[in-house]
């Protein structure tokens, strides 16, 4: 079968101009501005959108900055910015923020890649991927993001899955939540709710933390980007991205750069200096606090990125050499087209 996953019509999202973040974001609005927020040469103050988890830890040391949002529910708070102008920056499933600004013609640019794939499926109820059936309940989060977009192609053409011709799912009963923090929820609160879930580390652990006390194993059925590199041979799955405003970046040039390399920065240290990040988190709150803004705790960071592991995917300096080929390899593969799907642009 012909796939066109990366093509699906988003109109569904209903994209509106963004409104408040939820609870979990933790605006910082009473609180005191980082210095890292603004820049120094001519002090524009950068504002920027992001969904918790993974990504985050890219601004560890940024939890006091009122000028970043950071919300647990990504698909409608984070994902609706790109049709406003609300923001310089936006992080986001990479691909489908090109597809969106594609379809759209919408004012952003992707700058730069934050993470690749931290992407698994797990289960309380099977232990082995022999049990793996398409007629099985699944969990996943955000339909078009590349989670869900690689587990859709690898159950197409790896796990030799059934898929219904006009809504390019598999036939048994998928449930897409509007982001992984959906899925952490339900995993812990009903754990055999469905057969498989489909989530991303920082939850895959917290989630295995949570069920132990409750006496129940979670097994990893499969490690997506494993199982993607076999069938591939790309070295992982790409996930968030960082797009800049281009009216923004017109106005604010210096900044945007400043505010781009510091972020890169903090990408590479979240990779080789995880006891930097855990002293900048702990500096900002307590577990609970930090778990609102960030998604994660500092226990957890320094557990998952100790010793270079980076399970969180974080993307270091000089890991992609060319961000649009990046995301069209991974496009092609999904597609099944021989042809460049994102134009430069698209780019920065």
């Amino acid at each position: 079968m012909k796939k066109t996953f990366l093509m699906l019509p988003l109109a569904a999202l209903a994209l509106a101009s963004c409104g408040s973040a939820s609870a979990s974001s933790a605006l910082a609005s009473s609180e005191a501005s980082s210095a890292g927020a603004s820049s120094a040469l001519d002090g524009y103050e950068v504002k920027i959108v992001t969904p918790i988890g993974a990504p985050a830890i890219a601004f560890y040391d940024q939890g006091n900055n009122a000028n970043w949002v950071s919300s647990s529910d990504p698909t409608n708070v984070v994902l609706p910015a790109f049709g406003t102008d609300n923001f310089d920056a936006i992080v986001f499933d990479g691909t489908t923020g090109l597809n969106v600004i594609k379809k759209n013609s919408y004012n952003y640019k992707l700058a730069q890649w934050v993470s690749g794939g931290n992407f698994y499926v797990v289960s309380t109820k099977h232990a082995a991927a022999e049990a793996f059936e398409s007629s099985d309940k699944i969990d996943g989060f955000v339909k078009t993001g590349n989670a869900a977009q690689s587990f859709l192609e690898l159950a197409a053409i790896r796990w030799d899955w059934s898929l219904d011709a006009t809504a390019d799912y598999p036939t048994g009963s998928v449930k897409w939540e509007a982001g992984v923090a959906n899925v952490l929820t339900n995993l812990t609160t009903n754990p055999s709710g469905f057969d498989y879930y489909v989530i991303a580390e920082p939850m895959l652990t917290a989630a295995k933390t949570a069920l132990a006390a409750q006496s129940i194993t979670l097994n990893v059925i499969f490690n997506l980007q494993t199982e993607w590199a076999a069938q591939t041979g790309q070295l992982t799955i790409p996930a968030a991205a960082l797009f800049v405003n281009n009216t923004s970046y017109a106005s604010h040039k210096g900044a945007i750069d400043e505010f781009l390399a510091d972020t890169q920065t903090r990408q590479d240290v979240a990779v080789t200096d995880v006891a930097a990040v855990a002293t900048a988190l702990d500096a900002y709150g307590n577990d609970d606090k930090v778990q609102g803004r960030f998604g994660f705790t500092s226990a957890l960071a320094s557990a998952l990125q100790a010793d270079g592991a980076d399970k969180f995917g974080i993307l270091k300096t000089g890991d992609i050499a060319d961000r649009e080929e990046f995301a069209n390899a991974f496009a092609n593969q999904i597609s099944g087209l021989d042809v460049v799907t994102y134009g430069s642009s698209l780019f920065l």
